[in-house]
């Protein structure tokens, strides 16, 4: 009689292992001898005789295979020289490739034997017919290739109160993502572990490979990253003193916003140091998303297959995922032990690097244990036109460099503009289709995102802006002076050209520019303001970037006129870290007069911007319509750059070369300022 054996063959181990299982399931623990089984049981035992190497039973089938109850007595003698034969002593036979993969688990993982024993009843129950069937007959399995405690009790022959206890969710099992709770005191080996099991080698070495995957090569260099400072240096050493020294619990901390290039400089920093980065617990064995469970599986076989395979250093990408729930107060809501996942943490086997977009969700207690928390900011501009150019390269999309310092000028992170690029090569590499792709996904992200720059029909030259200060000499003794901390309070009509003087400096200084408006900044919710304005100030020192806040005074009005708290504390927040702040900033407002007596004394420049000076206007002029000024264009006042942008962008949409009617344009930008006054002219 031929037995149905799922997915596995059962070879003489196999079948041995089974034997085992059906003299517990006979003889109980202890017994002597056997008593009349139930008729599932003898069931089993005639259907498997065959199996178990065993002579048949010489009865009517019916006598078994009906009704319920225990076996009579008559038919019972039957099975006498089948339970004669399974009561001999026999000699285990070598070990299975099942049993020998289920072992280098147990001994890679350090399971004492109570457990290792529960692992492999489980594993055998999931995949072989027969050992199923047998749990069956004794309540000891729930279906669908789950056991419960009574089963693991009677096949592992352990004592019943060590299996439940072992079972427990804080337990090495569960904990481990070894066993999984289905509820009802049913239980079945994660995915992770029957993967293992499934594996068609039993070779360690081949295991560990087929386990840890080949790495993938990193798309950008080392140069790519250097907006990371020191953090990515210091991250470069003290991984590299890890891995020379083998030193156990040294934990990496990446956080940042999504697609600002954590897990692609993980792949570059690990092909620096020739060291092989396994990212762990990305797909279940079917390619699928794994449970939280079997992530903690395969980060505990992971970790301990990695202390032994030389230069190599793991990755938890969405950490979060594994640790939320951790540090609950409540019991009931906490997810897993507590003190067994900080261990987990602290006593990795290998480098680690957790990547998280979340780091409050990890916990105090486990991100005390880590030595190093990189912050992950978007990049700057240059960094970005780098970026941008090696992407489209990559992708073999054709762009002009003008389109490049487009696309550059879009403050998105690494892995949108690839996105997009991809999206330009399937539209037939239309250059502006990166530009739309890109805006379109930051914007669903983190909101409205500033459209690049239009092209102004005249280029930024401080020389055409007037200021109480020579603002070109101002620049070149800024730029320099090789000082940061550096501030600036720029103030004046609209239009004069404050915030591009400001992206001069910077420019002048080689740092980028992080640009705020008062309404990035501002919000109804109490106390979201101070946090807005702190993550501001914190990207910029990250990217050591030169951080512009334009419309300062909705940020910075003066308290005296403050009618609530949080009116007081937005403005106590710009002030403390106007006054830490080791990078560059610059404010511009229309309103000087409204701002806080006490933020002047934080500016260390103030420069009042003013109306252009005849012999501007008539150069910008030249520059902006090709032509040189009619008399009486230098007598209109006040003008600015930014009125000679808009006219000129006016003219050229409505196809207008008239001279007069330009000078006419610029009269009535003039006109339209509550400030503007326009003197007659002599024409």
């Amino acid at each position: 009689m031929r037995a149905w054996t799922g997915n596995m063959t059962m070879d003489r181990f196999e079948r041995f292992v089974l034997r085992g299982y059906a003299l517990r399931a006979l003889f109980g623990q202890g017994a002597l001898k056997a008593k009349r089984p139930p008729r599932s049981l003898a069931a089993w035992l005639y259907e498997h005789s065959e199996l178990l190497a065993a002579p048949e039973p010489d009865i009517d089938p019916d006598k078994v295979e009906d009704g319920y109850g225990r076996i009579d007595r008559e038919t019972w003698s039957a099975f006498a020289p089948l339970i004669s034969h399974l009561g001999k002593p026999a000699r285990s036979p070598p070990p299975s490739s099942l049993e020998r993969r289920l072992s280098w688990v147990c001994e890679t993982l350090s399971l004492p034997t109570l457990e290792a024993d529960m692992l492999k009843v489980s594993v055998r129950l999931a995949l072989i017919r027969p050992v199923e069937a047998l749990a069956n007959t004794l309540d000891g399995a729930g279906g669908r290739g789950e056991v419960n405690a009574s089963g693991l009790t009677t096949f592992t022959g352990h004592n019943g109160r060590a299996v439940r206890q072992a079972l427990l969710p804080g337990r090495l099992l569960r904990v481990l993502g070894l066993l999984e709770d289905r509820c009802g005191g049913d239980f079945a080996p994660s995915r992770t572990v029957l993967r293992i099991a499934r594996l068609g080698t039993t070779d360690p070495d081949r295991l560990r490979s087929l386990l840890v995957g080949k790495p993938k090569r990193a798309q950008l260099a080392w140069e790519d990253f250097a907006h990371l400072g020191e953090s990515a240096t210091f991250a470069e050493q003290l991984l590299e003193g890890a891995l020379a020294k083998r030193a156990a619990g040294v934990n990496l901390l990446l956080h940042g916003e999504p697609g600002t290039g954590k897990t692609e400089f993980v792949r570059t920093l690990s092909d620096r140091l020739g060291a092989h980065a396994i990212f762990v617990g990305e797909a279940d064995e079917e390619n699928g998303e794994p449970s939280r469970t079997e992530r903690i599986a395969a980060f505990a076989i992971a970790r301990s297959l990695a202390g032994r395979a030389g230069r190599t250093v793991l990755v938890i990408d969405e950490a979060d995922d594994i640790f939320t729930g951790v540090d609950e107060d409540d019991a009931e809501a906490r997810v897993g032990s507590k003190v067994f996942m900080n261990r987990l943490v602290e006593n990795t086997e290998a480098p680690t690097i957790w990547i998280t977009n979340h780091p409050d969700r990890l916990g105090p207690a486990v991100l005390r244990r880590m030595a190093l928390a990189i912050r992950f900011p978007k990049p700057g501009r240059a960094v970005r036109r780098r970026l941008v150019e090696r992407i489209a390269a990559r992708r073999n999309l054709r762009l002009k460099p003008a389109a490049l310092d487009q696309l550059a000028d879009i403050d998105v992170a690494p892995a949108i503009i690839d996105g997009a690029v991809r999206v330009a090569k399937l539209t037939n590499g239309r250059e502006q289709a990166v530009a739309f792709a890109a805006t379109s996904i930051q914007r669903v992200i983190s909101g409205p995102v500033a459209a690049p720059s239009l092209p102004s029909a005249i280029a930024f030259d401080p020389a055409l802006s007037s200021a109480d200060q020579d603002l070109v000499r101002l620049a070149h003794r800024v730029s320099q002076a090789g000082e940061l901390a550096i501030s600036f309070c720029l103030h004046g009509l609209p239009g004069t050209g404050k915030s591009a003087f400001a992206r001069y400096v910077a420019e002048r200084m080689g740092i980028d520019v992080i640009e705020k408006r008062a309404s990035d900044l501002l919000s109804k919710w109490v106390g979201d303001t101070e946090k807005q304005i702190a993550e501001a100030f914190q990207e910029a020192a990250d990217r050591r970037a030169m951080l512009i806040l334009d419309e300062a005074d909705s940020l910075l009005r003066d308290r005296a006129g403050a009618r609530a708290s949080w009116e007081v504390s937005q403005v106590n927040e710009m002030l403390t870290w106007m006054e830490r702040h080791p990078y560059p900033i610059a404010c511009t407002t229309n309103l000087m007069d409204s701002l806080d007596p006490a933020t002047l004394r934080r500016f260390l420049f103030k420069v009042q911007f003013l109306p252009m000076t005849p012999d501007q206007v008539r150069e910008a002029f030249r520059r902006a319509f090709g032509a040189e000024a009619p008399a009486g264009v230098a007598r209109l006042s006040p003008l600015t750059p930014g009125d000679f942008a808009v006219v000129a962008r006016k003219a050229r949409v409505l196809g207008e070369r008239s001279l007069d009617v330009i000078v006419a344009m610029l009269a009535s930008e003039i006109a339209a300022k509550p400030e503007g006054r326009v003197r007659r002219m002599g024409f």
